[in-house]
């Protein structure tokens, strides 16, 4: 799991490869050893599945695809497969409509905008882990990382912070879950009727601060955001701020109680702690990967590629890419220059990177401060049904 364990043979890695799938069981068990095969037998690979796609696994092709916004396009999806086509803005939409959005919603999460929500995230996050403490124990997703990052996410957006837990059980069902998608999309549509209800009332009496109220009033080349646009983005905001950090930390947090001398590392050097995220980010990212979809004929590592064909771009794939990173699957808290792509690459790039990085901090700090030798509790522990789109767990059960 997350790791090259060889244990698949030739044959089998083969098959699995021109039947690529980040949705299936094989690849929650066994993602490294099928994107590492990819890499060194077929790195820009095409798949049978979801209609056909390509699946770029060096860094250098994911790097291409990703920067070329004049001949990939984000529209209709950046998943494979796609849902109902739904603008998701700014995500679905191409240059040079997207730096119209970008140039007001950067400022939103800016080094600087971050730093004043520190204080904060810091004392949400004692706050939850001496509730833990206390009990001797809990779950670290759902008892600490995910109250976190939805706090604070809604807290952000001007929603009701506590409402939490109304928006984190049907995001994680879409993305975690095998149920039936019709299932799943039942679900997030009476969240998001919740996200929508909540944005109108907002219009007339918003939270000094908030994004919603930013939004309602900033300018986007001369014109004001309509409520739909708003609606887009705050939803996108709550998929991401729900999900992606949460799952970084729980992947580390894993890692760190079944490493323990690694653990003791960051402990005994505190200093380390910002790199050692940089690598957790490279060797556990969250976001597997994204797809483009080609609106003209264009070559890509010799395979071309025809209008309407999709590229994934496996991140996973090219954090690990030996012509890049030296030893890749090693966890180096002392790598130096990392460059990794778990925040996407190009015009696309995360907009909350900032954020998540803080939040992340946080955490580590946190939990090796109040409780630096918490164990894993036997069969507490377990993987997301689906892994193809968040790689998280569905919990993480620990003592301390």
């Amino acid at each position: 799991m997350f790791e090259l364990t060889k244990d698949l043979s030739e044959a089998t890695l083969d098959k699995l490869a021109s039947d690529f799938d980040h949705h299936s069981e094989e690849y929650r068990s066994n993602s490294i050893d099928i994107l590492m095969h990819m890499r060194g037998k077929c790195p820009f690979a095409h798949s049978t599945q979801y209609g056909g796609f390509y699946v770029a696994t060096k860094a250098e092709d994911c790097l291409e695809v990703a920067k070329n916004a004049d001949v990939f396009s984000n529209w209709p999806a950046e998943v494979i497969p796609a849902l109902e086509p739904t603008l998701m803005i700014p995500i679905n939409v191409d240059p040079p409509e997207l730096y119209d959005y970008r140039a007001i919603l950067n400022p939103l999460f800016s080094p600087n905008k971050v730093k004043l929500h520190a204080a904060y995230v810091r004392q949400v996050a004692d706050e939850l882990m001496d509730k833990i403490v206390a009990k001797g124990g809990g779950d670290l997703k759902w008892d600490f990382a995910l109250p976190l990052t939805g706090i604070m996410t809604l807290k952000l957006a001007g929603l009701p912070p506590e409402d939490w837990q109304h928006y984190a059980p049907p995001l994680h069902q879409l993305i975690y879950s095998r149920l039936p998608m019709e299932d799943r999309l039942k679900d997030m549509a009476v969240m998001i009727d919740r996200m929508r209800t909540e944005i109108r009332r907002l219009k007339d009496d918003p939270v000094p601060g908030s994004v919603i109220e930013y939004l309602y009033n900033v300018d986007m080349a001369g014109r004001k955001l309509r409520v739909d646009e708003i609606d887009s983005f705050i939803l996108i905001m709550l998929g991401g701020g729900l999900d992606t950090t949460q799952a970084l930390f729980g992947m580390a947090s894993v890692y760190l109680a079944r490493n323990p001398e690694r653990r003791q590392e960051l402990i005994d050097h505190p200093e380390l702690l910002d790199n050692a995220i940089e690598e957790f980010l490279r060797v556990f990212p969250p976001t597997q990967g994204n797809s483009r979809r080609a609106t003209k004929e264009i070559t890509v590592a010799g395979h071309v590629i025809k209008p309407e064909e999709q590229v994934f771009m496996s991140w996973a794939a090219a954090n690990r890419d030996p012509d890049d990173y030296e030893n890749p699957h090693e966890i180096d808290f002392r790598r130096e220059n990392i460059r990794h792509f778990s925040f996407g690459v190009g015009p696309h790039r995360c907009l909350g990177s900032h954020l998540a990085r803080l939040e992340a901090k946080t955490m580590f700090q946190v939990l090796l401060e109040k409780a630096p030798n918490y164990k894993l509790v036997d069969g507490g522990v377990e993987l997301g049904d689906d892994i193809g789109t968040i790689a998280g767990f569905k919990k993480i059960e620990i003592t301390v």
